[in-house]
């Protein structure tokens, strides 16, 4: 489907989502949304892990709450973002690295900033500088003058490196290529490119990750906290999260990686008790969750349904309402006004 069908598409159903009737009160269990209504989810392009993560959490809405749901393809989080901002969405996912342009109405939504909040995280990419083994590069800044490609010029992870380039001093030090992530990976094993991102989902290699490495040995060059700090200043979005050695094997120890979250975002106008339904229904029926999405869902427990919410911007009040309830609300983060 083209962009410019799916919004028509989008319009189109505009018309019948959206919620039509609510009882008061959190969590009361009762037939409390209407059987007319559906709400729309922005996935991302057909067989990604976006697409496949909304299609599950979207189901798992539809069958354990009274209201109906439904997954869409779109171009993934940027444009989720946009769609929300523009009403034609209900929930959609997203990277903690596409809030701050899109709240502040910067870049690709300038001048229509979206006004969205945060549900819930249910993932983290690990998507840190990596070169080959023996390329001789040892550091960030050993990076000065070579030529870095990180995947579609269009994607979250151009943005993170983008923002921690900037946050190192070498945005203008360094070469920039763009491509797909296939062409990506086969630019840095054919000596193309000196650097990529690495891609790794909640510490899992990619299927991409893997076959490079059955060829050629990588290595993720060292990143400080202090870094990460300063890129967090440019884009709150900016997350670190450590790796271990049992879960990628190149890894010689516990090691800190450039990362950004997975956060499912939705409009701040959609009734608390609404967000607080879905927000219960996927932690109270995680096992169904995880059993349809693997081990890109792994992560979708009380544990983790935190963690990588960004401090900078609100939670919905719905969804705030259950994590305290649960004991897993973090002090530093808002709750929708």
């Amino acid at each position: 489907m083209t962009h410019f069908d799916r919004r028509r598409v989008m319009l189109g159903l505009a018309g019948t989502a959206g919620l039509t009737a609510f009882a008061p009160g959190f969590g009361t269990g009762s037939s409390a949304f209407a059987q007319s209504s559906i709400y729309q989810w922005g996935s991302s392009s057909l067989g990604s892990t976006g697409y496949q993560i909304i299609t599950v959490l979207a189901a798992a809405a539809s069958r354990f709450t009274d209201g109906r749901h439904a997954s869409l393809s779109t171009a993934g989080g940027a444009e989720n973002m946009a769609l929300l901002g523009e009403g034609l969405l209900d929930f959609g996912q997203s990277t903690t690295t596409d809030w701050h342009p899109a709240i502040n109405g910067l870049g690709r939504y300038e001048g229509k900033p979206v006004d969205a909040v945060q549900v819930l995280s249910y993932m983290v990419w690990q998507c840190t500088p990596m070169v080959l083994a023996d390329s001789g590069i040892n550091t960030i800044d050993d990076l000065k003058g070579k030529r870095i490609m990180p995947a579609a010029a269009g994607g979250a992870t151009n943005g993170l490196f983008q923002t921690f380039f900037e946050a190192a001093g070498l945005q203008e030090e360094v070469e920039w290529t763009y491509g797909s992530w296939s062409e990506t990976y086969d630019a840095l094993a054919a000596g193309a490119v000196d650097c990529i991102p690495s891609l790794l989902t909640s510490g899992d290699p990619s299927g991409i990750l893997q076959r490079l490495e059955a060829n050629r040995q990588v290595k993720v060059l060292p990143i400080s906290e202090e870094l990460i700090e300063k890129a967090q200043v440019l884009n709150p979005g900016v997350m670190a999260s450590t790796v271990e050695p049992s879960s990628w094997a190149t890894l010689s120890e516990p090691t800190l990686m450039l990362s950004f979250g997975g956060v499912l975002a939705t409009r701040p106008d959609l009734p608390a008790e609404l967000i607080y339904e879905i927000t219960k229904a996927i932690y109270e029926n995680a096992d169904f969750v995880k059993d349809k999405g693997g081990a890109r869902l792994k992560h979708i427990d009380l544990e983790f349904a935190t963690r990588f919410l960004i401090p900078a911007y609100p939670v919905h009040a719905g969804a705030a309402q259950y994590f305290k309830e649960q004991g897993v609300w973090r002090d530093d983060l808002k709750e929708q006004a």
